[in-house]
């Protein structure tokens, strides 16, 4: 089982980590639409459809662990 604390640092490292890779896109985007080969639009178009299938799983996450969380509450 995992400690709360190390969860909850997982949970802080992860909004670090997609804090750091929004700030990088909105930074980027243009740029990077403007002056990418082809080979580079289709790699970049294959991991966004990569990350949003990983963004939907992490909602699914975060709705059951606040479920989780609001059920022990009631419970106390």
């Amino acid at each position: 089982m995992a400690d709360p604390r190390s969860f909850l640092d997982n949970l802080a490292n992860l909004h670090l980590v997609m804090s750091v890779a929004l700030e990088h896109l909105q930074g980027n985007r243009d740029e990077f639409a403007a002056t990418s080969a082809r080979e580079h639009v289709t790699q970049a178009q294959t991991l966004v459809g990569k990350i949003r299938s990983l963004g939907a799983e992490l909602e699914k996450e975060f709705q059951a662990l606040e479920s989780l969380v609001a059920e022990q509450r009631h419970l106390m």
